[in-house]
């Protein structure tokens, strides 16, 4: 399995509340509808008075992947514009792991 992550700053709980409702509504849904994908989280974490955001995807593999990049770099994050705008800064590339061990059950896998 494969983790996809990536980081950005909020400003606020408002900003992180409409990220969610928009998570929900599009990118979670389109994102089910790909072969290997296993889902999504977002987690949070108080930085100041601000947020920091730790958005994580899982993949059966690096071919499902190339399939939600749809030919951009793999390195290169995919940030829809209206998320672009209610976020502070986010980082332009994602970085990748493959899960060597886990106790989590993910939709579709098995425990390693």
């Amino acid at each position: 399995m494969i983790i996809r992550s990536w980081r950005a700053i909020a400003t606020s709980q408002a900003v992180i509340d409409e990220y969610i409702a928009h998570l929900q509504a599009t990118t979670f849904r389109e994102m089910a509808a790909l072969d290997g994908n296993l889902g999504a989280s977002l987690s949070k974490k108080p930085v100041g008075d601000k947020f920091e955001l730790l958005y994580l995807s899982y993949w059966r593999d690096m071919d499902a992947v190339k399939l939600f990049a749809k030919g951009a770099p793999l390195e290169d994050a995919i940030v829809k514009e209206s998320t672009q705008k209610r976020l502070e800064s986010y980082d332009p590339k994602v970085e990748y792991f493959e899960v060597c061990a886990s106790s989590a059950t993910l939709p579709g896998q098995l425990n390693n």
